[in-house]
């Protein structure tokens, strides 16, 4: 299943508005077509990267923030779940703050 673990440390998370379970998350470095290829998949968020994740959901859509200081940075939109979290995962294919899995 293809996912993206994650390393919230800057809580540039967001419930979208008028929504209950959708959520925006940011700004990461991910190319566009990487990102492209993650909707549809899992998105988990860790404190730290052998912790389980605290919180997550299915990748619905995402867009590329356009100005300031995170110009050209992912935006990810997700529908969050209970499922996503306390979601453990290897050491193995760790970067500085994120794992992509296809």
């Amino acid at each position: 299943m293809t996912s993206i673990h994650l390393i919230e440390k800057l809580n540039k998370l967001q419930q979208v508005p008028g929504s209950q379970d959708e959520w925006e998350s940011g700004f990461w470095a991910v190319t566009p077509q990487t990102a492209g290829r993650l909707v549809g998949g899992d998105l988990y968020l860790h404190a730290r990267q052998l912790h389980p994740s605290h919180f997550g959901g299915v990748i619905q859509s995402f867009s590329i923030q356009p100005e300031g200081e995170d110009q050209g940075r992912v935006i990810f939109r997700f529908r969050s779940t209970p499922a996503h979290k306390g979601v453990k995962t290897s050491r193995k294919g760790w970067g500085n703050e994120k794992k992509i899995i296809f």
